[in-house]
Parts: C-alpha cells; sequence; structure tokens
C-alpha cells in the first residue's frame, strides 16, 4: 500500500513538473496579448498618413488655384471652371468627397481713394459662410498698384474607419499679386459652381 501511494506521488510530482516545464503555446499567448495592439496601432498610423496626406494635397490646391488665377489678366466663368476643375484634380477627391470641399476666389484692388473693392467672387461648394474678410491686409500685397487674388479651400476630411481620426476639417488660405496686370476682374461679379459626376470624375460646373 504504502509503495502504491509512494508511486502515485512520484507519477504526480513528475506530471506537474511535466505541466510546469511545457513551453508549448507560450508564443501563442503571447502573440494574442500583443497583436491587438500592433494592429490598432498599424492603422492609427495609416490614417494619420492619410490625414497628412490629405492636409498637404489641400495647401497644394490652394497655391495651385491661386497661381492658375494671376497668370490671366481677367477671368471669365469658364476659366474659372477649369480652374476649379484642377484644384479637384490636385486634391483627388472622389465625387463623393468632392461634396465635402468648399473652393472660394476673391480679387480686390484698391481705388484712387485707398479704399479696397471687390471685383470678382467665384465659389464652389456651400462651405463658407462670408467672404474673407480684407480689413488688415498689408499693404505691400495690396495697394493702388497692385491687387490680389485671394484663395480658399476647405475639406470636410473623413476618415476610412472614423476611429483614429475621425473628421477634422482641412483648410488653407492662399494670397498672390497678378502677374500680368495690376488687378484682375471677373466677366461676373459673383460666379457660383457646383461639382457633377462625369466620366472623368469629380467636376465643377458653373
Amino acid at each position: 500500500m504504502y509503495k502504491l501511494m509512494k508511486n502515485s506521488v512520484a507519477r504526480l510530482q513528475n506530471l506537474t513538473k511535466r505541466i510546469v516545464d511545457n513551453k508549448d503555446g507560450v508564443a501563442a499567448i503571447e502573440f494574442a496579448f500583443i497583436a491587438p495592439v500592433m494592429i490598432a496601432l498599424y492603422l492609427g498610423l495609416a490614417e494619420v498618413s492619410l490625414l497628412i496626406s490629405a492636409d498637404r494635397n489641400v495647401s497644394h490646391a490652394a497655391a495651385v488655384t491661386g497661381d492658375l488665377a494671376t497668370q490671366e489678366e481677367t477671368l471669365n466663368v469658364s476659366e474659372i471652371e477649369d480652374i476649379f476643375n484642377a484644384t479637384l484634380a490636385v486634391l483627388g477627391t472622389t465625387y463623393i468627397q468632392s461634396q465635402n470641399v468648399s473652393i472660394d476666389m476673391l480679387s480686390l484692388e484698391v481705388d484712387s481713394a485707398g479704399d479696397t473693392q471687390e471685383i470678382g467672387y467665384a465659389s464652389f461648394g456651400t462651405g463658407f459662410a462670408s467672404k474673407f474678410d480684407s480689413a488688415g491686409t498689408s499693404s505691400t500685397l495690396l495697394n493702388q498698384t497692385s491687387g490680389l487674388i485671394v484663395t480658399r479651400i476647405k475639406y470636410e476630411y473623413s476618415s476610412p474607419s472614423q476611429t483614429f481620426v475621425q473628421s477634422p476639417t482641412l483648410s488653407e488660405t492662399f494670397m498672390l499679386k497678378p502677374r500680368k496686370s495690376q488687378s484682375i476682374p471677373f466677366s461676373s461679379a459673383t460666379i457660383t459652381c457646383t461639382v457633377i459626376n462625369s466620366s472623368n470624375g469629380a467636376r465643377a460646373n458653373c
């Protein structure tokens, strides 16, 4: 009897030792703890990268809009439509995304009395509640010998998962002097444009 109990205890000790010493599945357990953190970190970094890219596109698009506008002496509806289409191409937005994009372009000059006058305004989308306030604009930019083109872009960005970045508003304002004339009047005082879906993607319709 004693010998039987002793053997049973010995077997139990050996079994316990084998269980304690067994390392099978340790890596799988560790991965189960680490994997969610690694996946969340990867997705978060991916969304931040997309946001940074979109923000850079907004800044570049605002510069392109002003640059194209200031290469003209006057701007008509067709030319403004072409400029806005170039802006959308730089942004790289789809038709759905372009519905969250707002662009406006304001042409200013200073008259002989020293008062600032609006000589053209074009808008795309409905994101801007008011026009750019030119009060306080530096006289080195806007004076009687040189007008000013002000372009603004606002993009209600929406992240893919709506988890890490969510929906920030990206915006940029760009100012540039006319290159070929003292100022740049528009053919119509106010030009309004909307987005349409075409075979070439999102397009401006003015």
